[in-house]
């Protein structure tokens, strides 16, 4: 009689035993194709760029001194307090929230943070205005494409740290309501009462962005007047239907784009200045300080922003000469106003690209439907087009090492070493020169640039009085802002200013300065302290008494009259 077998066999599994085992058990819409892979790769390129981008030297740092400023006083400022020339002026901080954003980004760790916060921020913004391109467009492809076109049109802002970075995240989040709440843009309602309840929803996400958007960054009347072009919009649709001004009050349409404008207004009054905000925002383009900043100038054709702007209108009448798709009249009355708007102030291109875009998606599906575009891209690439939990697989694959090759990654897998200086701050900030002005701090008011004003201001000595910086210049009263650009020119009268203001000591910027730094260096009341690739520092050989600080800022009451200077533009 056998014994029985001890050590049984290893028996493979069959082919039915081996397909049960191996069926995915992922729902099917996690198996992704090639051409997701291609969505995802660019995306994430994108955040990796905006994570190696600099920190530039000019009013970021301005931001982040203002909002330290309010986290330690627990207060908004009523004045300037960084430049004493400004003293006694009202100030109104349109952006005090997003500046308390910048100074707890520093606070949690160090000045890599607000590379992270920016990153993070452009990155999120832009996949929520492609989200909003898919709910007008229903085409994945062409909501990318969108997003993408509108920042290459504001490809001259889109290195700019600023809290203007979380107005922009406000309006396409705005447009991004608008879309998915599909009460307009031509959408049909498939059902009244899930219209009805979807205009309500809207409207309180409405007011809720502009509340804090209104705390956020002054932008937020950008954010109304779009609203109000598509009041005025439908207004002028029913007019010529009806002939009738009554006809508003029963239509929904018209119903819901006046509260929505209502709700806006309203939801802007919702911070510490009240109306008064409103007010001084609408007023504030008319500072006469601001027309020596560059990105108050008018557009020009042959600048880097006149440039992207004028492909922008070659597109845009190409789309309109061949798509089939219905322009609304909101549609015309938001992008005639906002091309107006970047004509007239080219910085107003961070808003005038997404709505261009926002206008433009439908027609750009329309032709791409009519050309064949997504036929003729399967058969030019057909392996990029069926589904595998492979490209799936490569796609979570990518999106980690992405994290793992930017310099975000230190807070996410906790080691590496933060990014040396010069790879971390813009080419031009005056690192060196900055160390030595806190080993050897100037007494009384400091003549520095602009641009430097605010990095100074924030890296500098302890309670550094400088006298400009760009957060300043609608603050500063337009003869002393006229002063500092005199004496930036070097005319005759920047000695007897440099006097008049008791400057003992002149910060100099050897690439946008080259006339001061030639005629302090050469001129005998000076002596150059410091000087570097970047910048010089001189002092007075026989210093002037510092003035107390209420002299010093009356000393327009008895300035001598003269002549009002050429207008010149001042570095941002």
């Amino acid at each position: 009689m056998s014994s029985p077998d001890t050590n049984p066999r290893l028996t493979l599994p069959n082919d039915e035993e081996l397909s049960q085992v191996l069926t995915p058990k992922l729902p099917a819409w996690c198996a992704l194709n090639g051409w997701h892979f291609v969505a995802v790769a660019g995306v994430a390129l994108f955040f990796a760029y905006h994570s190696y981008l600099h920190l530039f030297y000019s009013d970021l740092w301005g931001h982040v001194a203002y909002g330290e400023w309010i986290l330690q006083h627990q207060q908004l400022p009523t004045e300037e307090p960084f430049v004493p020339l400004a003293a006694g002026v009202p100030v109104i901080a349109t952006a005090w929230g997003g500046q308390v954003l910048l100074a707890l980004a520093v606070r949690t760790g160090d000045h890599e943070w607000l590379s992270h916060l920016f990153a993070i921020t452009v990155w999120v913004s832009y996949l929520i205005l492609a989200r909003a391109f898919w709910f007008r467009t229903r085409h994945g492809g062409v909501a990318l494409l969108g997003a993408f076109v509108a920042w290459c049109i504001s490809w001259g802002r889109h290195a700019i740290i600023r809290p203007e970075i979380f107005g922009v995240l406000c309006f396409f989040t705005l447009i991004w309501l608008l879309a998915r709440g599909r009460v307009e843009f031509g959408a049909t309602a498939d059902d009244l009462g899930a219209k009805k309840l979807r205009g309500r929803v809207t409207l309180v996400g409405i007011g809720v962005v502009f509340a804090a958007w209104a705390n956020l960054h002054g932008s937020a009347i950008v954010g109304v007047v779009y609203l109000g072009c598509y009041l005025w919009g439908r207004s002028v649709e029913l007019l010529w239907r009806h002939r009738n001004w009554s006809s508003f009050w029963t239509d929904s349409d018209w119903q819901f784009w006046f509260r929505a404008t209502l709700i806006a207004v309203l939801g802007m009054c919702c911070n510490p200045y009240g109306i008064d905000l409103f007010i001084h925002t609408l007023l504030f383009a008319n500072h006469p300080n601001l027309k020596d900043i560059i990105e108050w100038f008018p557009l020009t054709m042959d600048s880097p922003t006149g440039i992207t702007v004028g492909a922008s209108w070659v597109l845009a009448a190409v789309l309109l000469r061949y798509s089939r798709v219905t322009m609304r009249a909101g549609d015309v009355c938001v992008l005639g106003f906002f091309i107006w708007a970047v004509s007239t102030k080219i910085r107003m291109v961070a808003w005038y690209s997404p709505v261009l875009m926002w206008v433009l998606a439908p027609h750009l599906a329309d032709v791409l439907v009519r050309v064949e575009f997504d036929r003729r891209r399967r058969e030019l690439l057909p392996i990029l087009s069926p589904t595998s939990f492979r490209w799936s697989a490569i796609v979570v694959l990518l999106a980690w090492v992405t994290v793992c090759f930017t310099p975000i990654s230190r807070l996410v897998l906790g080691n590496g070493k933060p990014r040396e200086e010069r790879q971390l701050y813009s080419k031009g900030t005056p690192l060196e020169l900055t160390r030595y002005l806190r080993e050897h701090p100037p007494q009384g008011l400091v003549c520095v640039p602009q641009w430097w004003g605010d990095w100074l201001a924030w890296q500098g000595p302890p309670k550094m009085n400088v006298m400009a910086t760009t957060n300043s210049v609608h603050i500063l009263p337009p003869q002393v802002w006229n002063d500092y650009l005199n004496i930036g020119r070097t005319q005759v009268s920047a000695e007897m200013l440099l006097t008049r203001y008791r400057a003992n000591t002149v910060v100099a910027c050897k690439k946008m300065q080259q006339g001061l730094a030639q005629w302090i260096s050469s001129s005998p009341a000076w002596e150059v302290t410091y000087e570097d690739e970047d910048g010089l520092v001189a002092i007075r050989r026989s210093a002037l008494p510092i003035p107390k600080p209420e002299d010093a800022c009356s000393h327009e009451s008895n300035s001598e009259p003269r002549e009002e200077p050429a207008e010149q533009p001042a570095a941002t």
